[in-house]
């Protein structure tokens, strides 16, 4: 089984100061969804090739990174190439979402000519308790 790393706010310098990729899966233990995608993304960890990070992060112990990273909706899968966030993926998505976003992102770093920008997706989700809070 592949390790995933536990990040939180003193540990996430590890993906914003690394070079190449990652893969960054932000959760609460109260969101239903995140709790049935959590197989789904375990199987789309396991295809991942080794030079890649694979973390996780709670977002109930790391309330700056969620505003820091704009995490409205759990499950929210994050991608990040050399630091920068590259693609979200928020809410319950199929394995090949998942690995069609990390191949676009692999793609894109054997051409380092080409323009990188953020793009999402969304699936089923849970809101964020501040987003909650805020309606």
């Amino acid at each position: 089984m592949r390790k995933l790393h536990t990040l939180n706010e003193d540990t996430f310098h590890e993906i914003e100061w690394k070079e190449g990729l990652a893969v960054v899966r932000f959760y609460a233990p109260w969101c239903p969804p995140c709790h049935n995608s959590e197989r789904l993304f375990n199987t789309f960890v396991e295809s991942i090739e080794d030079n890649v990070i694979v973390g996780t992060v709670n977002v109930d112990q790391a309330p700056v990174l969620t505003t820091r990273y704009n995490i409205w909706g759990l499950p929210s899968v994050l991608m990040f190439k050399d630091g920068q966030l590259i693609h979200r993926i928020v809410g319950v998505k199929p394995v090949s979402d998942y690995q069609k976003a990390l191949d676009e992102l692999i793609k894109s770093e054997s051409n380092n000519d080409e323009k990188n920008e953020a793009k999402s997706s969304i699936g089923t989700l849970c809101l964020t308790k501040s987003e909650i809070k805020a309606e």
